[in-house]
């Protein structure tokens, strides 16, 4: 059939392109701009690569810092999200509208950081890939990551927890499947306030920055995950890069669907084995650039059980 090389090209294109494509962080900053105390609420989205492109008269000194302190990292891009609010259900629309995925925080605002949270672990529920950093604890969810240090900056200046948001967004949106955020660099603390017992702080959940040689380094780079099975959250999956690298193929995957085959094949089971079929030639070369185990059987399949459900059968 004809029809089959075009979704095989395409899938290895994007197997080709996953670690470039990883190296593409999008950072999604949240900020609350009330300097004008305006009743009616205004939401403002503006898109930044360099801190030469920041539009300063749009924001509080506060603010613009952590636009900066952001870009520091380097991250391909922060989408900056701000409003007269501090209630993240003001934002939720705004983020949804710039960006399907990508990695978001609420900086500097304590009071969001609950509702952040439990939009993130609805949002992964549904399918979307969405992560988050913050302050809220006992998440559980391999999308969000947990942190909650105070700190020194390299001018001497107490940083709180919610205020170095900003930074930890730009780290783990700059770094990618290939380079995790395990003991990676924060350049702009010089002293972290060290947890009691680091293991046990892992052990739960936390991103947990420890002190080094005249440095603060992030110890492990995990996210919030700690209730564990053997299918849908094992031990990797509590590292920021392995949910990086299984957002990017979900993504991938759902994309091509969508937008290939979907509404452009009969929806036949001789169709649906070279989709499957495809999936696994794009499995394969994942294998290959060791994005993906090569000694794990990674193969795609039909759920026969689940599909026969959702059609309402009652299986004997």
């Amino acid at each position: 059939m004809a029809e089959k090389p075009t979704i095989t090209i395409t899938f290895k294109q994007l197997a080709a392109s996953l670690i470039k494509r990883s190296e593409r962080g999008t950072a999604i900053l949240l900020l609350s701009e009330m300097k004008d105390e305006e009743e009616s609420l205004t939401v403002t989205t503006k898109i930044y690569k360099t801190v030469a492109d920041i539009d300063e008269n749009l924001y509080t000194e506060e603010n613009i810092a952590y636009i900066k302190n952001c870009l520091a990292y380097m991250p391909y891009e922060v989408v900056v999200i701000s409003a007269n609010s501090t209630r993240f259900a003001d934002f939720v629309k705004a983020i949804m509208t710039v960006r399907r995925t990508g990695w978001i925080a609420f900086a500097g605002i304590k009071e969001s950081q609950a509702d952040l949270a439990s939009w993130i672990k609805s949002m992964e529920k549904r399918g979307y890939t969405y992560k988050a950093v913050g302050t809220q604890e006992s998440m559980d969810c391999r999308q969000y990551v947990y942190f909650n240090q105070n700190g020194v900056d390299k001018n001497g200046n107490i940083v709180f927890a919610k205020d170095y948001l900003s930074s930890l967004l730009g780290i783990l949106a700059s770094c990618n499947i290939t380079r995790g955020c395990t003991n990676f660099l924060c350049k702009d603390l010089s002293e972290i306030t060290e947890t009691d017992d680091i293991d046990k702080a892992i052990e739960s959940g936390q991103l947990v920055l420890a002190n080094d040689v005249n440095s603060v380094r992030i110890a492990a780079g995990i996210n919030s995950l700690v209730t564990l099975n053997t299918d849908t959250a094992t031990g990797d999956m509590q590292y920021i890069e392995t949910v990086e690298a299984m957002n990017l193929i979900m993504d991938d995957i759902r994309d091509e669907f969508k937008n290939r085959y979907q509404g452009s094949f009969k929806n036949k089971y001789m169709n649906q084995m070279l989709f499957i079929g495809a999936v696994n030639e794009y499995f394969s070369s994942l294998a290959g650039e060791d994005v993906l185990d090569p000694e794990f059987d990674n193969n795609a399949e039909i759920d026969v059980q689940a599909q026969r459900a959702a059609w309402g059968y009652v299986l004997k």
